[in-house]
């Protein structure tokens, strides 16, 4: 599911996967098996991907029906 995700967002910004590959400095075979799932991309290279493409992570508490971003999460929350 995470390499159809990353494959539309793409497509959506009209890049190709040499360039992303190449902004990434990972060749565009690698670009492609992680949007073919043959292989998985790190947690950071899939953020980097998007920082690319101009979205963002955002999760979703659907118990509290609040969203939190990457970096919103990533400090640390007094609860």
């Amino acid at each position: 599911m995470v390499g159809i995700i990353l494959r539309n967002i793409r497509k959506i910004r009209g890049l190709t996967q040499a360039q992303i590959g190449k902004k990434l400095n990972l060749a565009e075979n690698t670009i492609s098996n992680y949007e073919t799932e043959y292989s998985n991309p790190t947690f950071n290279t899939i953020k980097k991907i998007i920082d690319i493409c101009n979205f963002e992570i955002q999760f979703v508490d659907k118990k509290n029906k609040k969203t939190y971003s990457i970096e919103e999460l990533s400090k640390e929350m007094d609860f």
